[in-house]
């Protein structure tokens, strides 16, 4: 194997200087390190649009439900169904974020390594402390192997009260029926225990949302454990592009990096932009959502509370 770097003069000129091998790999390595870290980034914002999505259309069957109010039963399935829609959605990539994000740290780290180890444990945490992720998650299994998720809407208002007028609030409720998960034999008994006594459905906004604070937890954390790796990784690749974006003494246009055989075919290559970058830039400040989400929910109303 021979390494390379190219690119082409102001004039379109192919211009080749031949580089150590270490220093193609050490570039190579950087360079993966810092996909993985948009890799991280993109992955979250995947799973907050999905949640998002939920949430936006709560608010729209609420109003929906204010504005026009002679529907039928009909109407009120095709809404359920729109709400399965979006929570299978969001459960679907909750599961491929836990998934990933443990490969990604193998990968990263290797397998065994203390920081795979402390961010299964630190998953495990999650689980064991809040009750919304242990649901959501056996709730996620569910629907893999046996039903939807949301097997009733129920439509509510209530009286508002605060400066002028009261107002009346309306609300929609997607919930799961405890009977239909008491009999899927596959979902977890201790789980089922955990489910108020009494009560024919569990309302899934509040699981939903301690659900997505959880998340939002493990992304710091994983962050944090990535953050020295991918800082060094990151500041490794932009000196090479630096060091690549003139050669011979001539600037150089789309500078890249190649692993050829002696044959001149090319096995590798490792071309030096600095746009993912930018992006990753954006999508971490992005990313950077309200970590109360449980605690949180969102109305338009022009109330002014006393």
């Amino acid at each position: 194997m021979k390494y390379q770097a190219y690119g082409y003069s102001d004039e379109n000129k192919p211009l080749i200087v031949d580089i150590p091998q270490t220093h193609y790999e050490v570039v190579r390595k950087a360079k993966s390190t810092c996909l993985f870290a948009v890799e991280l980034e993109e992955k979250f914002a995947l799973l907050l649009d999905n949640y998002a999505e939920f949430e936006f259309e709560l608010l729209r069957l609420a109003e929906s439900a204010l504005i026009w109010r002679n529907r039928g039963h009909a109407d009120a399935m095709q809404e359920r169904l729109i709400l399965d829609r979006r929570l299978v959605n969001l459960l679907t990539a909750c599961r491929l974020y836990l998934d990933q994000t443990d490969h990604g740290i193998s990968t990263l780290f290797g397998n065994p390594s203390n920081e795979l180890d402390t961010i299964k444990k630190f998953k495990n945490s999650l689980y064991d402390q809040h009750f919304g992720y242990r649901l959501m998650e056996a709730l996620r299994n569910h629907v893999q192997h046996s039903g939807l998720p949301v097997r009733i809407i129920s439509y509510g208002s209530s009286r508002s009260t605060g400066k002028g007028p009261d107002y009346t609030e309306f609300v929609v409720r997607p919930k799961a029926d405890i009977k239909e998960l008491r009999e899927n034999p596959s979902f977890k008994h201790a789980i089922l225990e955990e489910l108020p006594t009494g009560e024919k459905e569990i309302d899934l906004r509040g699981p939903v949302r301690e659900y997505m604070a959880c998340f939002c937890e493990l992304h710091d954390k994983l962050r944090e454990t990535i953050k020295v790796v991918a800082d060094s990784a990151r500041h490794s690749y932009q000196a090479a592009v630096t060091e690549f974006s003139t050669l011979n003494g001539q600037n150089v246009r789309f500078p890249s990096l190649a692993e050829l055989h002696d044959d001149d075919r090319k096995n590798g290559e490792v071309v030096l932009t600095t746009v993912f970058l930018d992006y990753l830039d954006k999508l971490q400040k992005r990313n950077s959502v309200n970590k109360l989400l449980q605690r949180s929910t969102a109305s338009n109303s022009d109330q002014v509370k006393t």
